[in-house]
């Protein structure tokens, strides 16, 4: 290979190497390239040219694995979605601890990883209405898969009692995603307090102690 030739960023190893366990590895150095890519110079730098040399690939290597730079935005959004996981549900665990686990788990993204939850907010502005044909199904099967997964908690919490019956379901789950969501993007998009990681933890307490209390009140 020629002196400064783009090259992999993972090597393909010994021949027993899983192969699907490397393909995911080059999957997320993209997303990790484009994480980064938005954080440090916007929208502007997101294109093929300057992700494939901030990844250490050839651009032949990354069509391989994506058709378009959209479809590498919209895998790297449904990656860090999908990270957004607490610890298993505890036997005899009430829905409303389940529930505000999940709400817990966007508030930890926006403090260990602020750079995975400012690459969501650039995906809702300049990415989510702009997603192909081909991507927008699959895409909006996982989205409604994420929704479903906490309106079940929800309703798990209506039927053991520990969350407030008359309150919608659906409704309720989206109201309470989209507030903590968009306050953590808010505290990282403001000059006041996206460095200061404190004050920005206790804002987002507050606002899930506030949404607990509408969910338990009767």
């Amino acid at each position: 290979m020629a002196a400064g030739a783009p090259k992999d960023v993972v090597a393909a190893g010994s021949d027993v190497e899983n192969l699907e366990a490397f393909r995911e590895r080059q999957r997320v150095a993209v997303a990790d390239a484009l994480i980064e890519l938005v954080c440090t110079s916007g929208f502007a730098a997101v294109n093929v040219s300057d992700l494939v040399r901030v990844a250490g690939m050839s651009r032949k290597t990354f069509y391989k694995y994506f058709p378009s730079i959209e479809a590498a935005l919209v895998h790297t959004q449904k990656m860090i979605l999908a990270g957004v996981r607490t610890e298993p549900a505890l036997r005899h665990e009430s829905g409303l601890s389940r529930f505000l686990g999940q709400l817990r788990g966007i508030a930890d993204l926006a403090l260990d990883h602020p750079e995975r939850m400012i690459f969501l907010g650039f995906f809702d502005f300049a990415v989510k209405g702009n997603i192909q044909a081909a991507d927008r199904e699959a895409y909006e099967a996982f989205t409604v898969h994420l929704a479903e997964e906490s309106v079940s908690a929800f309703t798990q919490g209506q039927q053991d009692g520990s969350i407030d019956p008359g309150l919608p379901a659906l409704e309720t789950t989206l109201a309470s995603t989209n507030a903590v969501f968009g306050l953590a993007q808010r505290c990282l998009n403001s000059l006041v307090t996206r460095d200061d990681v404190a004050l920005t933890a206790r804002l987002i307490a507050a606002e899930l102690d506030a949404w607990e209390a509408v969910l338990t009140a009767r």
